[in-house]
């Protein structure tokens, strides 16, 4: 499933849209689509007509940071029809309270490490807007480290080529793998408190 994606999204790596795709792909990712924009900057930086790796760094860094926005306003909004019956529903309101704080406290340096972070930067970004953090935090901190990220990607896709397209895909094998143990540690954790 996640090789036909990639493949899927590596079909625009030759289409003269592929800055468009890079966009798209960059800004979706950031509220709910599986594959992370990387997988294109280095399928896009190994082609043989390779753009500046700055220009790609920087479509995708802004294209993400927005598509963070709209992914924190979906948290912010959507919270309310969803997640909050469910919060209710469990008797995990406080709990959920409770973390809330945590985030808002550290806003800055919660959202810079899960945009420097091989983590989901979507679950940041929709649990931002559930928490209602502060709006212009939100934004500095991704900017800074979405910034980071796609530069360093950019960079070293430009620089190794090949090696840094299998680094990637190994790489989000294991953010999957990460992802999905943190989610059950989550849920045990709030299991254990309500009891």
């Amino acid at each position: 499933m996640l090789e036909k994606l990639v493949t899927w999204v590596e079909k625009w790596v030759g289409h003269h849209h592929a800055h468009k795709a890079l966009a798209v792909v960059a800004f979706v990712e950031s509220s709910f689509f599986p594959i992370p924009p990387f997988v294109l900057v280095v399928a896009m930086l190994i082609h043989e007509k390779k753009p500046s790796w700055i220009k790609i760094a920087m479509v995708g860094m802004i294209s993400s940071v927005a598509g963070g926005v709209f992914g924190y306003f979906i948290g912010k909004f959507l919270y309310g029809y969803i997640g909050a019956p469910l919060v209710a529903f469990y008797g995990l309101t406080n709990q959920v309270a409770h973390l809330g704080q945590v985030f808002k406290d550290h806003v800055f340096i919660t959202i810079l490490l899960a945009s420097l972070s091989p983590l989901p930067y979507k679950v940041f970004t929709l649990s931002a807007g559930l928490f209602s953090v502060n709006l212009f935090s939100f934004i500095l901190a991704s900017l800074v480290g979405r910034s980071i990220r796609f530069l360093v990607v950019a960079y070293l896709a430009d620089r190794y080529g090949i090696r840094a397209k299998k680094f990637m895909l190994e790489q989000q094998k294991v953010t999957i793998m990460t992802t999905l143990v943190i989610c059950i540690v989550a849920i045990l954790y709030f299991v254990s408190t309500i009891n």
